[in-house]
């Protein structure tokens, strides 16, 4: 199933907000408690967390971070 192309910025933000997250609750991890046993628990624990944060951040801010990127780049 395919959704339609309005649906672009929240799908847009539902995958960046994944992967970005994941890479830096991994470094944020990492660079605080190591690599004990328990790492991998961590780290997913910290990512569904910081995701439940930064996916709805990132729907509704996205349209300002627009706007000011164009403002700078006029």
């Amino acid at each position: 199933m395919r959704l339609p192309k309005k649906f672009f910025p929240v799908v847009f933000a539902f995958f960046l907000t994944i992967i970005m997250v994941f890479v830096v609750t991994g470094v944020g991890t990492a660079v605080n408690i190591g690599f004990p046993p328990n790492f991998f628990a961590l780290w997913m624990k910290a990512w569904g967390i910081a995701w439940l944060a930064a996916f709805p951040t990132a729907v509704f801010v996205a349209p300002l971070a627009r706007r000011l990127t164009e403002a700078v780049l006029r």
